[in-house]
């Protein structure tokens, strides 16, 4: 297909000449003796190339030529010349033109010129096209890549406040069981700085050290997850924190072990709870002591401690007397005020920490007196027994029976011994302590006043 072409020349036959010879290869050519006009044409119209002559009266064709190209970058222009103007023709290449004839002319050198300067410009067109496209795809994709990675930052941003704002700990150990990731939850939890926490031995934050972190290593191979696995992690400073963890494998593409990933839940306030309800499940509401499920429970192991370390064990079992009249007759508020007395009462006169108050059922209660033998046992006894009478509850006094463990002896025997000597008690009148006697198999009486005498 042909280009518009614009023929400029001052004289007429030359213009018929080329117009003729280009319309005859396809172009569509417009032809003009007047600079201006020329200059108008290609302000106004497309044209691909000018052919214009170098000297003209109403203009230079060099200043044709630089005004053509500030109009049109892209023009072709072949400037034609006698041959005494060469140096002419030169300048006009170095204002813009393309290509110089010189008169007269070879039509087939016209020919080869303007198809030569029309693929230079096609060339220099498709070139500027391509590379504008290229910029394009590349500016899309740039903006693409920008677009990409802003929301991988927001996406990180938004998994490490995630990360960062959960109360549990979530860290990563190497699989050499070195610290290689902590989120803030850790460090709160933990009171490490994260320079010192990372690279820390994992070894270090189980409480059961070396030991118990191979064993989850090898819990973590067998299953490759563990959890709701409770132990126990050492703080920054060497205090200890009850934590529920679980564990799973970070494997990379090839399938190798890249770390291993633990999540960690504070569980003090759970493990408080449990206390908590274990110790409500165990006690008596009224007095304060435990009851008697959780006597039986402990008495029973603290024979076996007695057996296992050659230990002494007493047991100290007593009741109010006349606390039925008391309780007929000042009613049950006041009642339950004398047993809640004596809850405090063994408390305050037994041994913290170390013996344990019970009550057995209704006004009886039951004191275990581990590492106590009977003469400690019976000072203990005595303590109670006295403390109880100064307080002054009407006519109310304690009736206590007191049994030291011999080795051997059966649980039931051995509460039995207790038991007996309370009722002995009781039956002798009350306000005193009896101590079961296993040597005559009788009991000797320890009153308020002496002396000291063997009841049968």
């Amino acid at each position: 297909m042909g280009e518009r072409v614009l023929v400029l020349d001052d004289e007429a036959s030359i213009l018929d000449l080329l117009g003729q010879l280009l319309s005859e290869v396809g172009h569509d050519c417009t032809l003009t003796t007047s600079a201006l006009e020329a200059l108008k044409l290609l302000e106004e119209g497309d044209f691909a190339l000018l052919m214009t002559d170098l000297k003209m009266p109403e203009m230079h064709g060099i200043e044709v030529v630089q005004r053509a190209k500030k109009l049109d970058p892209d023009l072709a222009i072949i400037v034609v010349t006698a041959l005494l103007d060469v140096t002419n023709a030169i300048d006009a290449l170095r204002g813009g033109a393309d290509d110089y004839l010189l008169k007269p002319f070879n039509l087939s050198e016209i020919c080869l010129s303007v198809e030569k300067v029309l693929d230079r410009r096609r060339l220099v067109i498709e070139n500027r096209r391509y590379q504008q496209e290229l910029e394009q795809r590349v500016a899309e994709a740039t903006a693409g890549i920008e677009e990409a990675n802003r929301e991988l930052s927001a996406t990180k941003d938004y998994l490490e406040s995630l990360i960062n704002s959960t109360v549990d700990a979530i860290l990563t150990i190497s699989p050499e069981g070195e610290v290689t990731f902590v989120n803030e939850g850790a460090l709160r939890m933990l009171g490490y700085t994260r320079d010192t926490m990372l690279g820390l031995k994992a070894d270090d934050l189980f409480l059961g050290g070396a030991e118990e972190a191979r064993y989850v290593r090898r819990l973590l191979a067998d299953e490759g997850v563990l959890q709701n696995y409770e132990t126990e992690f050492r703080r920054q400073g060497g205090q200890t924190l009850p934590i529920n963890v679980t564990m799973s494998l970070v494997k990379g593409p090839d399938g190798s072990l890249m770390s291993h990933l633990a999540i960690c839940k504070d569980i003090t306030q759970q493990k408080k709870l449990e206390r908590d309800l274990k110790e409500m499940s165990i006690k008596d509401s009224l007095s304060g002591l435990y009851n008697q499920r959780y006597f039986y429970d402990r008495i029973e192991s603290e024979i076996y401690r007695a057996e296992r370390q050659n230990r002494p064990l007493s047991l100290l079992l007593f009741d109010i007397d006349q606390f039925k009249p008391y309780n007929d007759c000042h009613g049950h508020l006041e009642g339950d005020k004398v047993l809640q007395a004596v809850g405090a009462l063994v408390v305050e006169c037994t041994r913290e920490h170390v013996d344990i108050g019970f009550r057995y059922g209704g006004d009886e209660f039951t004191v275990i007196l581990p590492d106590a033998n009977e003469n400690q046992a019976r000072h203990i006894a005595e303590r109670i027994r006295s403390t109880f009478e100064s307080r002054q509850f009407d006519r109310l006094t304690l009736s206590l029976g007191l049994a030291t463990y011999a080795k051997g002896a059966s649980l039931l025997s051995f509460i039995r011994s207790a038991d007996v000597m309370m009722y002995d008690a009781k039956r002798s009148g009350g306000n005193r302590v009896y101590v079961y006697n296993r040597a005559s198999a009788r009991h000797e009486e320890r009153a308020d006043v002496p002396p000291r005498r063997i009841q049968s």
